[in-house]
């Protein structure tokens, strides 16, 4: 189901501008050329998340569908989607442990050499590793959250019985 590939896309890249197109202005704002790079982060992760959460989706329609039609050229169209969904959250995974390993190696090192503009430059990484993780995470627990919401009965409104 393609559409749902494209709505993934379409739906991160929106909130990936106005997520990391917030946090650049936050940084301006502060001056700080650093909060202004988290931006830039920020908006990358969540175009990713938006179009592995949308692969996820058209994979599992396809895959149910061709189950239920007893297709195979749907079924292997899902089984590959989900396959290439799973596969770019574990590189994202990788890619983020490098660069958690790198930025805490430069604190540890430069400790021990007492070189402070590396302890700062690996503190900096972990934090930026960090927010930007942080928020990845945090927008697909949102998107679970949505699913499994419950519907708050409004005490505004008048029961109307007809006559």
């Amino acid at each position: 189901m393609g559409f749902l590939k494209e709505l993934g896309q379409f739906a991160g890249e929106v909130t990936g501008k106005v997520l990391g197109g917030t946090v650049r202005v936050a940084g301006e704002l502060a001056g700080s050329p650093f909060i202004k790079e988290n931006g830039n982060g920020v908006e990358k992760a969540t175009i990713n998340t938006g179009k592995t959460v949308g692969q996820l989706a058209s994979g599992t329609y396809d895959m149910a569908s061709g189950v239920i039609r007893k297709d195979n050229t749907a079924l292997d169209a899902g089984l590959a989607d989900i396959g290439g969904a799973v596969t770019n959250t574990a590189r994202g995974v990788v890619v983020s442990a490098k660069y958690v390993y790198q930025g805490g190696k430069d604190v540890v090192v430069g400790m021990k050499d007492e070189d402070m503009e590396r302890v700062k430059l690996g503190a900096k990484h972990l934090v930026a590793a960090a927010a930007v993780t942080t928020l990845a995470v945090g927008l697909v627990d949102a998107m679970d959250g949505m699913e499994s919401a419950e519907l708050i009965e409004n005490s505004n409104i008048d029961d109307i019985t007809p006559h």
